[in-house]
């Protein structure tokens, strides 16, 4: 590489670290800025990240279910139990609260950013109330009184949502097509309508199809919504505890600081083992924290957690274990190799990229594992860990070694100042 280009490639890694780095933290003390006279806004990247219960505050909850009648909880009664809380808390104002399954019969309710809960606490397991109505809102069918089962069948190569009803419901819902024949009827759940279907024929045998050109996602939610409306499921308050803004806020900033000082003592480190090597493994490193916390803030699925702080250090961790397998092989090359620096920067990078990406891809892996069959914070932790894995392969791979590149074009012989010259070591140049 020549010195021109070594420096237009120093410069524009250099202004994409300052741009990133003044548009990181809010320097306005505010979570986001008007852009000039438009109606939008900008959020600074750190504060545009999603955060966890346990960060924002707020307060989680474990039920156990049961049916009322005594039967066995089945998946489909805990789906439509969970589908039944996701409307209620969203029609309530809690659009971010996380709805999940625990073990065979427990659903786990987490709601970030609440201090008053006892409101919250009342609304949760109370049962869906779920209702067909006639054009002018008569309530023709409700939920568990007529209905039996809702769930997606295939009519016709097409997905439609299929429709028990039981001995009661099969006459109602009978004298309901019969005097709506050619209308619609509502379908209502918590005084919300759902769908209008059309009504094309009397249906007298309990049996009916809502036909829409469904895709089988877009039948399954709608017939899993309906079913939640006749679930006779019971949630029993197992255990719940709050956690105030003001706690997650401390341990937030108790994370940044303690991640902060890591980062730096790695830097110094680096840099007072291998030098020139270090320092470009120190540039690098800033750049991949400010690379991570970009992507954390814009990947959709991220929503931060002390644990998926952990997965962040780790990742950290193992970009400096990639730097370091790298430099150590560049001074075997050069010290045992009878190398060039170059040819042993070369040759170091080549040999140490299968050890790097093998290891990398066996955590890769496990991440991925993680994700599927993990619990909530699992899931937080293998996300982050994920993200700042795949990164920290872009940056010892690429980023460092760009970098390194760029300053053997200024001192492609300084031994001293790349940390390769070693007291008894005579090396033989070729």
């Amino acid at each position: 590489m020549s010195k021109t280009k070594a420096i237009i490639v120093l410069v524009i890694i250099g202004v994409i670290m300052i741009t990133l780095g003044l548009f990181m933290f809010p320097l306005n003390g505010q979570d986001s800025f008007a852009i000039g006279n438009s109606d939008f806004d900008f959020y600074w990247i750190s504060k545009a990240i999603s955060l966890g219960l346990d960060l924002e505050g707020g307060m989680y909850a474990e039920y156990s279910a049961k049916l009322q009648d005594g039967g066995e909880v089945t998946d489909s009664d805990i789906q439509g139990a969970i589908v039944n809380l996701e409307e209620l808390l969203y029609s309530k104002g809690y659009s971010e609260a996380i709805v999940s399954k625990l073990g065979t019969n427990q659903v786990r309710v987490e709601v970030p950013n609440i201090e008053d809960t006892s409101e919250l606490m009342k609304l949760i397991g109370q049962s869906a109330t779920l209702e067909f109505r006639d054009e002018e809102g008569n309530v023709l069918i409700r939920g568990n009184e007529h209905l039996k089962d809702s769930y997606v069948a295939m009519n016709d190569a097409t997905y439609v949502i299929k429709l028990e009803f039981n001995a009661l419901g099969t006459k109602a819902f009978a004298d309901a097509t019969e005097a709506n024949m050619g209308k619609t009827i509502s379908i209502f759940i918590d005084d919300k309508e759902v769908m209008s279907p059309k009504v094309n024929s009397v249906i007298t045998d309990g049996n009916a199809i809502i036909e829409g050109n469904y895709t089988y996602e877009q039948a399954n939610e709608h017939a899993v919504r309906i079913r939640a409306g006749i679930s006779n499921v019971k949630l029993t308050l197992q255990r719940s505890e709050t956690i105030s803004p003001t706690l997650g806020s401390e341990a937030l900033t108790l994370a940044v600081i303690a991640a902060a000082i890591g980062v730096a003592l790695i830097c110094i480190f680096m840099i007072a083992i291998y030098r020139g090597l270090g320092l470009a493994s120190a540039i690098g490193l800033i750049a991949y924290v400010e690379m991570l916390i970009f992507f954390l803030a814009v990947v959709p699925w991220v929503q931060l957690t002390l644990t998926g702080i952990a997965g962040v250090i780790l990742s950290i961790g193992m970009a400096v274990d990639a730097n370091v397998i790298i430099f150590e092989q560049i001074k075997e090359d050069k010290m045992f190799g009878n190398k060039l620096i170059p040819s042993a920067v070369q040759s170091g990078f080549k040999k140490s990229f299968v050890t790097i990406l093998d290891s990398n891809i066996t955590t890769i892996l496990s991440a991925i594992v993680m994700l599927a069959i993990g619990s909530t914070a699992i899931k937080s932790f293998a996300l982050t860990l994920f993200i700042g894995i795949v990164l920290s392969l872009f940056s010892a791979v690429f980023l460092t070694r760009t970098l390194v590149n760029c300053l053997l074009a200024f001192d492609d012989e300084n031994e001293r100042f790349y940390g390769l010259k070693v007291k008894g070591v005579q090396d033989v140049q070729n």
